[in-house]
């Protein structure tokens, strides 16, 4: 249950599978995204579902503190691999990459020349397969001399990566500062969308593109189509989301803003998007921060769940509320649907994903009170969870998955603000 999607958040797939077509095909789909992992699985015993803390058996350093971490596929282990962005006190970024040894720890591995000699902040990442070749590519949203441009690595499907001399670095406006990928023109490789909360123009002034979209010519080369595809956006963005939201099998984008209306924007089937926010999305201004997508009530589309620090008085449901649904009532249009078990507190991330194996969406929320567990119980039920599932650190300010094991369900690595208090947790049924 959304296994598929959250084992590599937001990376290249040609049609996202709502979660009651992903029932169907638990059997046979394989839950790494094309990495050779084992199949997912509907657990025997839902009820015996724990996470565990394996920090220290599986033998990370103590002491950097990361900023961004992503499994990834770095060799030709079917295992998932850890790839962290650390931030040391002077301000310089570094990129570590981490081999999985069979499901048993993981192994620090040199990532290639080209990486220790880089010159600038690594402000972002992410991994994606950009040629085919069954490896995941690194895509850096870099800044020096105080410009910002992304750099393109390539790798040699044992994590070694490098430099392409004519396919690398394009350039990027001032203020971006976020990557992230996507089928979004549906010719089946993975594209790339930055973005960032103020992007300026050439003026100084907030560039009437907020957002780039790069399109992915099939070969790691990438074409700037952002004129072309995408339409004129207010500042303050501060996420996305991709996921089929109008039921045509394409992927739309859904923005969280800072301090502003979310938009939803929507694909009109071969990758140029218009802005639906006025006719499909309730006005409700907030300061959000993350939103995830699952189907909660197994109609058949895609819901939203949004997390915020703060939502203005008049646009709460009950005193308190920080976090609500978007219910999908079809064709992509939303309504809000609060629900007095979520938080309220300042929350941070919304991760959904079928923790258990009951095939029904769960819920991981990071507050400012620490993580939330909520089981799902199908059809917008929930059962808070969290002191009898998960371990007792809980701070945390983002989370990745991935089956790291290969047992069919899915673990995590939460990354902690405190330098030697990230956790790796498996997922457990005993």
């Amino acid at each position: 249950m959304r296994a598929y999607k959250l084992t590599y958040p937001r990376k290249h797939f040609s049609n996202p599978f709502l979660i009651k077509d992903f029932i169907r095909a638990l059997l046979v789909l394989t839950l790494l995204n094309g990495c050779g992992g084992s199949s997912s699985h509907v657990a025997e015993n839902p009820a015996s579902q724990r996470f565990h803390n394996v920090t220290r058996k599986w033998l990370l350093p103590k002491s950097f503190s990361p900023k961004q971490v992503m499994f990834f596929r770095g060799d030709q282990n079917p295992y998932p691999d850890l790839m962290v962005l650390s931030e040391a006190k002077s301000g310089e970024s570094k990129l570590r990459g981490f081999l999985n040894q069979g499901g048993n720890n993981f192994l620090q591995k040199g990532l290639g020349q080209w990486t220790n000699q880089m010159k600038g902040v690594i402000l972002s990442f992410t991994a994606i397969d950009l040629n085919r070749d069954g490896a995941d590519d690194l895509v850096l949203v870099m800044q020096a001399s105080g410009k910002v441009f992304t750099q393109i690595l390539f790798n040699n499907k044992s994590g070694y990566f490098y430099a392409k001399d004519k396919v690398g670095s394009y350039p990027l406006r001032s203020g971006v500062n976020k990557v992230v990928s996507g089928d979004l023109d549906q010719d089946g490789d993975g594209d790339l969308f930055y973005f960032g909360k103020r992007v300026l123009g050439t003026d100084g002034e907030p560039a009437r593109h907020q957002a780039h979209l790069f399109v992915n010519k099939g070969d790691g080369k990438l074409e700037d189509l952002t004129a072309l595809l995408m339409p004129k956006l207010p500042k303050g963005i501060r996420d996305v989301s991709f996921a089929d939201y109008d039921g045509d099998g394409v992927i739309d984008i859904f923005l969280i803003y800072a301090r502003g209306q979310n938009r939803l924007l929507i694909n009109n089937g071969i990758g140029r998007f218009e802005d639906r926010t006025a006719s499909h999305v309730p006005r409700i201004i907030d300061d959000s921060q993350h939103a995830d997508w699952a189907d909660f009530d197994g109609d058949g589309d895609n819901d939203l769940l949004v997390v915020n620090q703060s939502i203005k008085k008049p646009y709460r449901a009950y005193p308190g509320e920080t976090t609500y649904f978007l219910e999908n009532t079809g064709g992509g249009h939303f309504k809000k649907r609060s629900h007095k078990i979520l938080p309220r507190f300042p929350s941070y991330k919304a991760y959904l994903l079928d923790a258990n194996g009951n095939t029904k969406p769960d819920i991981l929320i990071l507050t400012s009170k620490g993580v939330y567990y909520l089981q799902g119980r199908g059809r917008w039920g929930f059962t808070n969870q969290t002191d009898r599932r998960l371990p007792r650190f809980r701070f945390f300010k983002k989370m990745a998955f991935a089956d790291v094991n290969q047992d069919g369900f899915l673990d995590l690595f939460a990354l902690s603000p405190t330098p030697g208090r990230s956790r790796i947790w498996l997922n457990r049924f005993d």
